[in-house]
C-alpha cells in the first residue's frame, strides 16, 4: 500500500485497524509497511489505540482490542433484513454440510459489497467471513447485485465482455458463480434476495473449497433466497430492507 501525502492522524489509525483485522496479529514494523505509515507515526497511533482500548498489545505485537469489538456489535446493515434472512440461512447451512453461508448487501459508500451476517463452515479456515468484511471484487454476489442494476465497470480481472456476459448469465439463471483463479481453492455461488417491490436487496451466498459442489449447491441457495425474499414480502411497508 503506498503512503498518501497529507494522511490524516483518523485515517492512519483506520489503516492499522483494517490490518489488525485481516492479519489477526502483528508487530509494528509490519504494521508500518502494510499501511505506508512510516514506523514512528504507525508507534504513536498504536499507542493511543492501546490508551483507548481499540487495540491491545501483548510482547511487542498488536492485535484488535475488546472496546473496537463491542463497538463493531452495533453495527447492523439492516435489522428487518436480517431478520428475514435468519431462518432461510441456518436451513441453508443445516442443509450444505460446513459450507460457510453468508448474506451479502450494498456498501452505499463505496460500491462494493459487505457481508451483512453469515454461518461459519470450512471456508473460515481459509479466509473467515464475518459480518462487515468487504467481499473480493467480482465475488458472485457482487455480480447478483449488480446484474439487477445500471451498466457498472467490470472489476479488474474481468474483460467488458466477460462481464456483460457474466451478469446477462445471473439474469438468466437467477444465481451467479465465482471460481478462485489463485492459490485460495474457494469458489462461491450467490443468489437474489428482494424486497416486496421486486428490488434486489442483497444476496444469499455459499462458500466452498471444491468446485464441484457449486452446481448442487446453487439449487439450496436459490431456494435460500427466495425463502428470505417471501420473507421480506410480509413485512410492512414502513420497514426497511435496506443496509
Amino acid at each position: 500500500m503506498k503512503r498518501k501525502a497529507g494522511r490524516g492522524v483518523l485515517e492512519g489509525a483506520f489503516l492499522l485497524l483494517e490490518e489488525l483485522a485481516r492479519s489477526g496479529e502483528a508487530g509494528p514494523t509490519q504494521l508500518a509497511a502494510a499501511t505506508g505509515l512510516h514506523k514512528a507515526t504507525a508507534h504513536r497511533l498504536l499507542d493511543q489505540l492501546v490508551g483507548v482500548g481499540a487495540v491491545q498489545r501483548n510482547a511487542g505485537r498488536y492485535r484488535v482490542g475488546p472496546q473496537l469489538f463491542r463497538l463493531g456489535q452495533a453495527w447492523e446493515p439492516a435489522r428487518v433484513l436480517r431478520a428475514a434472512v435468519g431462518p432461510p440461512l441456518r436451513q441453508l447451512a443445516a442443509a450444505a454440510r460446513r459450507t460457510s453461508v453468508s448474506v451479502g448487501v450494498p456498501a452505499a459508500d463505496s460500491g462494493r459489497v459487505l457481508i451483512g451476517c453469515g454461518i461459519r463452515g470450512e471456508a473460515d479456515e481459509i479466509c473467515a467471513m464475518r459480518a462487515g468484511w468487504v467481499l473480493p471484487s467480482g465475488a458472485a454476489a457482487e455480480i447478483i447485485l449488480t446484474a439487477s442494476g445500471p451498466h457498472t465497470e467490470p472489476p479488474e480481472k474481468y474483460s467488458g465482455r466477460e462481464w456483460r456476459k457474466l451478469l446477462a448469465g445471473a439474469r438468466e439463471r437467477g444465481v451467479a458463480f465465482d471460481y478462485s483463479d489463485g492459490v485460495s481453492p474457494l469458489c462461491c455461488v450467490a443468489a437474489p434476495v428482494r424486497s416486496a417491490s421486486g428490488e434486489v436487496v442483497a444476496a444469499v451466498g455459499a462458500v466452498a473449497l471444491d468446485q464441484r459442489r457449486l452446481p448442487s449447491l446453487a439449487d439450496a441457495v436459490r431456494r435460500a433466497a427466495n425463502l428470505a425474499s417471501a420473507n421480506l414480502a410480509r413485512v410492512p411497508s414502513s420497514g426497511s430492507a435496506r443496509p
